[in-house]
């Protein structure tokens, strides 16, 4: 069979990040300067050949460094961070200021796309996974929407699994942790027949919760698995079918978040730290008894289910490579938590949602003596129905007088119910040329026109769900507990004109590259990136209802597309025999940006300007035999203009939300050879000055700046069949917060008079075992 240059099939979602530490195994030292084969521009590339600011890992290096999961491979990339709204309920990946923190469900679709073997996922509670059996990671920073075309204005991640092989072979892995935590891994596979290979892979992940509640249930275990099996045909010698179904799941007690009170400063309108009470009725204060300590009594939850299978067919017609990948994904997802973090049965958020997806692309790849060109189809179809809410007992006795918050029927909760359903249809045709103007000089062009329909159908309700029970459709037992005559507001193509959209976008790329010497790249270039538009679903709808023009109404429910203008120059360069330095800067001009804010309990997302400027270095070395190096440094400054509205009427411009104005991280790793095998010894370290949680700029949504150290030390047999590795992660124990939200107005305000606050992982150890066969 003729090799074909594609990334293969579909990694099983492993949905939450549910573990740290753990190595799969290696046959030998991983160099750090491995020139990796990327897909970067649909067709395989060394990465240094390739005018996009990429980083990369294979899949030995991956193993031999300890990256078991998505968070562990951006935080080692510059510019590069992780934002977790709701905990391990969703991730979202933020690429040079560029991300989505809107919280309220999975219809919001990233500007950061993730790619799981070609295959687009529209969901954030779909995008955080455990990493096994991975062939490489590809990080790619800047528009990516001629191409791979799905609303990557911001960049995209691209995980590409470990394909069948005709060699029998497999490996098993075990690793203990902290919190009883036993965490498995392993794959098999092999030649079925002469032209039939299959591999199968999976992972488990339990541990026991790292979160104390004083009250009953402890919170944040681990309890989760995943599975990928699949097949790779040789349908004839040119001719190459693969074919992998995945599934995964999680189940966890969750919805943790540290308390703390806070008050509105009435000058700015933003919540600042207080040293007393809250502002809800049981006028609670957190006792000083540490972060990781709490009272709940709301025992939370994380529900996820995701399925899929992805069809790869590669037919070479010689000097044309025709590729066809098909693929069918849902998720199902029931979470909720306890919002106000305190004794009270006062507030509790949740959110559901059941999605339905299926894309198609087809496309060409070709070549001549000085050019190289792709072109192709595509098409992507996502069915979503959700509901978000909140069990509202203590808010509504607070606003209402006492009783009020509590149904007639069987005395459950009145709840906010808002249940939407959203459509998105959209096809596309792209391609790109690359042309050599001689062996040094090459230009690069590409378009891709795409249409695009949208359209939800929204309402929101006052209800009350049967006691004991948890919120769904078919536990409400009063449609109207508080005498509305109904839903509060209903929004779709029967009640606005405007619910659903139907638009065209054109996106662009333009680039020179210059060559002058083998090992060292020169690139220009200019990406014309859209992120379609879309629709809110406020949590609480109230502010557009009030008919203040300050607050929005109805029309707030339809955001814009946006536009960003990217221009980059870099370079990529082998230094010497022992070290690559790789450096970009750029500008980023958008038009109708899409900024997200949450005033009270009002979340929508809307359009305005926004500008983002910055630098990126990485250093990768091997200065002597067996000592690895890695160096990253990220500086981004970003503004988004009229981001915030002060009390006085007052637009002021923020900064973009997880987004330091430094990222700096290293790593490490030295290995020498001890008896019949090899000790390696490894140490990096993630840095994260000043930033916001929101784009309001709260005093108490900034997180300090800090760095966090990981450590790990490894034996590997010399035939590289045995692995035992011992490992600390967050080496100093160190508290820093991932996430935060401030509700500090009063209940009248839609807040609480306090911040919830998510805090990162304990120091968490592990030793695993790994065992390779063939």
């Amino acid at each position: 069979m003729k090799t074909l240059s594609y990334s293969t099939i579909s990694t099983a979602v492993m949905l939450g990040l549910a573990s740290v530490g753990g190595l799969a195994s290696i046959s030998a030292h991983a160099d750090v300067l491995e020139v990796i084969e990327v897909t970067a521009q649909k067709r395989t590339q060394s990465v240094q050949e390739v005018g996009i600011s990429i980083t990369a890992f294979s899949g030995e290096q991956l193993d031999a460094l300890g990256y078991d999961n998505a968070q562990e491979v951006t935080a080692m990339a510059p510019g590069v961070t992780a934002i977790q709204p709701n905990g391990p309920s969703a991730f979202y990946i933020n690429i040079r200021g560029v991300a989505q923190n809107d919280f309220s469900g999975d219809h919001q679709e990233s500007p950061v796309a993730v790619y799981l073997d070609e295959a687009y996922i529209s969901a954030s509670s779909g995008a955080g996974f455990q990493l096994f059996d991975i062939e490489r990671v590809e990080i790619l920073k800047g528009p990516q929407g001629t191409l791979f075309g799905r609303n990557a204005t911001g960049g995209l991640v691209h995980y590409i699994s470990r394909k069948p092989t005709d060699t029998f072979e497999g490996y098993g892995k075990v690793t203990l942790g902290s919190y009883n935590q036993i965490l498995t891994e392993g794959a098999i596979g092999g030649a079925l027949t002469d032209t039939l290979f299959t591999r199968f892979s999976f992972t488990t992940n339990n541990h026991d919760p790292y979160i104390n509640n004083t009250l009953g249930k402890d919170l944040n275990n681990g309890d989760d698995w995943a599975a990928r099996l699949q097949f790779l045909l040789e349908v004839t010698d040119d001719v190459e079918w693969l074919i992998s179904a995945r599934s995964g799941k999680q189940d966890i007690d969750s919805g943790f978040f540290e308390h703390s009170s806070a008050r509105l400063n009435p000058e700015t309108g933003l919540g600042e730290h207080f040293d007393g009470p809250n502002l809800t009725t049981s006028a609670y204060q957190e006792p000083d008894n540490g972060v990781y300590t709490g009272s709940y009594d709301r025992i939370g939850f994380n529900k996820v289910e995701s399925q899929g299978i992805t069809s790869n067919i590669q037919w070479d017609f010689g000097d044309i490579l025709l590729t066809s990948i098909t693929d069918v994904w849902s998720l199902e997802k029931d979470y909720i938590e306890d919002s106000d973090a305190s004794p009270q049965d006062y507030y509790n958020f949740f959110l559901q949602s059941d999605v339905d997806q299926f894309s198609q692309e087809l496309r060409l790849n070709g070549q001549s003596d000085n050019s190289r060109w792709v072109a192709g189809l595509y098409y992507l179809d996502i069915d979503g129905t959700f509901a978000n809410g909140g069990e509202v007992r203590g808010f509504v006795d607070q606003l209402a007088g006492a009783g009020a918050g509590t149904g007639p029927e069987t005395g459950g909760p009145v709840t906010i119910w808002t249940p939407f359903d959203t459509t998105t249809e959209t096809y596309s045709v792209f391609a790109q040329l690359e042309y050599d103007l001689n062996e040094q000089w090459t230009v690069i062009g590409g378009l891709r026109w795409a249409n695009e329909e949208k359209s939800i159908d929204y309402s929101q309700n006052y209800v009350e769900i049967a006691n004991g029970s948890n919120p769904s459709a078919a536990n409400i037992v009063n449609p109207d507990p508080l005498g509305f005559g109904g839903p509060l507001f209903v929004f779709n193509d029967e009640t606005f004109d405007f619910a659903s959209l139907d638009d065209d976008y054109l996106t662009a790329k333009a680039e020179v590259d210059y060559s002058p010497s083998k090992g060292t790249l020169f690139y220009l270039s200019y990406n014309r990136g859209i992120k379609s538009g879309g629709y809110n679903a406020p949590l609480d709808i109230t502010d557009f209802l009030d008919g203040n023009p300050e607050t929005g109404g109805p029309e707030e429910m339809q955001f814009g597309k946006e536009t960003l203008h990217a221009y980059e120059f870099g370079v990529k360069h082998q230094l010497n025999s022992t070290t690559r330095v790789n450096g970009a800067v750029y500008y980023y001009d958008y038009d109708d940006y899409q900024a997200f804010r949450l005033e009270g309990l009002t979340t929508f997302v809307f359009n305005t300007d926004a500008s983002v400027s910055g630098a990126e270095l990485e250093i990768t070395s091997n200065p002597i035999d067996n000592l690895d190096l890695l160096l990253g440094v990220s500086y981004v400054d970003n503004n988004v203009e009229d981001a915030y509205q002060l009390p006085n009427g007052d637009l002021v411009d923020r900064r973009a939300v997880v987004t330091p104005e430094w990222n700096i991280n290293g790593l490490a790793r030295y290995g020498w050879q001890l008896a019949d095998g090899e000790l390696a010894a490894q140490i990096d370290f993630v840095y994260m000055s000043d930033h916001y949680f929101q784009l309001k700029n709260s005093p108490v949504g900034e997180q300090s700046g800090y760095a966090l150290f990981n450590a790990r030390v490894s034996y590997t047999s010399d035939d590289g069949k045995w692995e035992f590795a011992g490992f600390v992660d967050n080496l100093l124990d160190k508290e820093y917060r991932v996430m935060a939200f401030d509700l500090a107005g009063g209940p009248e305000a839609g807040g609480f008079g306090m911040v919830e606050n998510y805090y990162g992982k304990p120091r968490w150890w592990g030793l695993s075992a790994t065992y390779n066969f063939e």
